[in-house]
């Protein structure tokens, strides 16, 4: 979803991460303590809306089968 949500391509790197906005999507990618350093620093706020941040938090994603309810 990262890739191309901008309407271009973002690279999957360190470097790409960078400009996302979610601290939990920066620190599940390879440098966690890096990236929970410099989100404590700059006050960063996760509103807990990517994929990423939802796995973490051990919430069901608004994506894929967590986006509708199954009635049985």
């Amino acid at each position: 979803d990262i890739l191309t949500r901008g309407g271009g391509f973002t690279p999957f790197n360190c470097l790409g991460l960078k400009t996302s906005v979610s601290p939990f999507l920066k620190m599940s990618f390879e440098t966690t303590s890096n990236f929970l350093t410099e989100a404590i620093g700059e006050g960063d706020f996760d509103d807990r809306t990517s994929l990423s941040s939802r796995i973490v938090l051990g919430k069901l994603s608004s994506v894929g089968s967590g986006s509708f309810d199954v009635l049985v």
